[in-house]
């Protein structure tokens, strides 16, 4: 194996080496490709925390290192708010269509959560909040745990807070097929009915590539396609746009 061209590749545009890594890397006194590939299969697995580390050593010197799958951990989108929406009032019209999209996706790929967490960017600081939720996908349920952080929002920040920037996350995920029933919160009829409620409003809106029913108001912000861009973790779908 000739790897002199490899190390002509910049330390930051190897798969695997983040800002975090670089750093971490950087304290152990490698800061180019060529160290990193110098380095031995166990010093990387110590600096990685994991066999990750070990396994990118193999790929770097050339083996055929198959990609564990991995599994999904969550759902969310963020958004930088346009200067009209960085209110209170309007940063929660904007968390509330990225919850939409995300709880879209979740269903598409046949998951549930069991969590919901708000970040926001705020004039000094952030500020965050998670709540627990039965095991539900279904957006009248999503949306009752969304205005529930948004009533916290509205308590513990000043009214006139300027809110820069909006994340929203569903979290703690499970199959579709492994819901279990809470026998203190026995709402499996109640989720059923607004499961197939919203597989209906799913299959229209697939059907026509456009939100064309919704619960709520559908009114994206200036530029449209809120949660559609494309991000440093994964490709949007069409599904995405509408």
């Amino acid at each position: 194996m000739m790897p002199n061209p490899l190390f002509q590749v910049k330390l930051a545009d190897v798969p695997g080496v983040g800002d975090n890594m670089r750093m971490r890397l950087a304290h152990s006194q490698v800061i180019t490709t060529e160290q990193l590939y110098n380095l031995q299969p166990k010093h990387m697995r110590k600096i990685w925390r994991s066999v990750n580390g070990e396994r990118l050593w193999y790929a770097l010197h050339g083996y055929d290192i198959q990609a564990i799958p991995q599994k999904r951990g969550m759902f969310g989108h963020g958004r930088v708010l346009p200067p009209e929406s960085r209110s209170i009032n309007g940063a929660y019209e904007i968390a509330r269509l990225l919850l939409v999209k995300a709880g879209r996706r979740l269903r598409r790929e046949e998951y549930y959560a069991e969590a919901l967490w708000l970040w926001l960017s705020v004039r000094d600081g952030s500020w965050f909040r998670i709540v627990k939720m039965p095991t539900v996908n279904d957006e009248q349920a999503i949306m009752t745990a969304h205005r529930l952080l948004w009533d916290y929002v509205r308590r513990e920040l000043p009214r006139n807070t300027t809110i820069f920037r909006v994340g929203i996350t569903l979290a703690d995920l499970s199959q579709a097929n492994s819901r279990q029933l809470d026998i203190f919160n026995n709402d499996d009829e109640v989720r059923q009915k607004w499961e197939r409620a919203n597989g209906a409003m799913d299959a229209l809106n697939a059907k026509y590539s456009s939100t064309i029913v919704h619960m709520g108001e559908w009114k994206p912000p200036a530029g449209g396609h809120v949660g559609g861009k494309i991000s440093y973790v994964r490709i949007p779908s069409a599904e995405d746009f509408y």
